[in-house]
């Protein structure tokens, strides 16, 4: 005897899909992270920055509060999205609005070997081509340029037992599967994706989703864990590979080598 699948549920006219509503990124009203802020990036600089260049700025926090603390720091944004871009030049020194890609950057004043901070917070998964941006970057840092990346983990607990336990790979409007997210990393990826395009990483800051915390802090301290997720078991998992799998995004420092 064989077996069907189940009809699709019945979904009404009027339902407003992630696709239909949030992949507008130039013209939409305003972002869904336009008041979200990462002080652990600015945390992660070993000097004060002179001239920060914050890509995907949305509204100018970063750089807003970047400047709080170091007052004579140039601040340059770009962003796409033309709603937080209009904010963002109200709180930065220049804003260039559109793509990373479609800038160059001597034609809007920003000379070769001048910028020593540069900010990626939750950006690089958004580009078709993170490694050529790296790339035409490059020879506008200067000697002792910091690069401050936060970037989503998709080597995630959640992620996997819905993938490979639940068959799911579900965009949303924001989070791990953002619907705009078109590029997916691991922590080893990122290494590669910087040692590629001419950088290293210095120091990697793992922060924890909260929903996994008590997981990690209960098994943290073990050579080896084995963790279930529905019907899949992984063995032998170190205490490194555990802060991973219950991470939500990595904060990393990075510098041009």
């Amino acid at each position: 005897m064989s077996s069907q699948p189940p009809a699709p549920a019945h979904v009404a006219s009027e339902t407003q899909y992630v696709w239909q509503t949030c992949l507008n990124v130039e013209d939409a009203p305003a972002t869904p992270y336009q008041e979200h802020l990462s002080p652990q990036l600015l945390d992660m600089v070993t000097h004060p920055p002179r001239v920060l260049l914050d890509v995907g700025c949305s509204t100018g926090n970063f750089g807003k509060y970047a400047k709080t603390l170091h007052p004579d720091c140039r601040t340059i944004g770009i962003e796409p999205n033309r709603a937080t871009a209009a904010i963002a030049a109200l709180h930065l020194d220049q804003v260039l609005c559109g793509n990373f890609e479609d800038f160059k950057f001597e034609n809007e004043g920003i000379a070769p070997g001048s910028i020593d901070t540069v900010v990626m917070a939750d950006v690089l998964e958004h580009m078709y081509d993170p490694w050529r941006v790296m790339v035409k970057l490059k020879p506008f840092l200067s000697a002792d340029a910091q690069i401050l990346l936060s970037i989503p983990n998709t080597r995630h607990l959640g992620l996997l037992r819905a993938l490979l336990d639940g068959g799911m790979w579900s965009y949303a409007e924001k989070g791990l599967l953002d619907i705009t997210h078109i590029r997916f990393f691991t922590l080893k990826e990122i290494g590669n994706f910087l040692a590629q395009t001419g950088y290293r990483m210095e120091a990697v800051n793992h922060f924890l989703d909260a929903n996994l915390t008590p997981f990690y802090e209960q098994h943290k301290s073990n050579p080896e864990t084995t963790v279930r997720l529905g019907r899949m078991v992984l063995e032998k998992v170190t205490p490194n590979e555990l802060a991973e799998l219950c991470t939500w995004q990595f904060f990393i420092r990075a510098k041009a080598s």
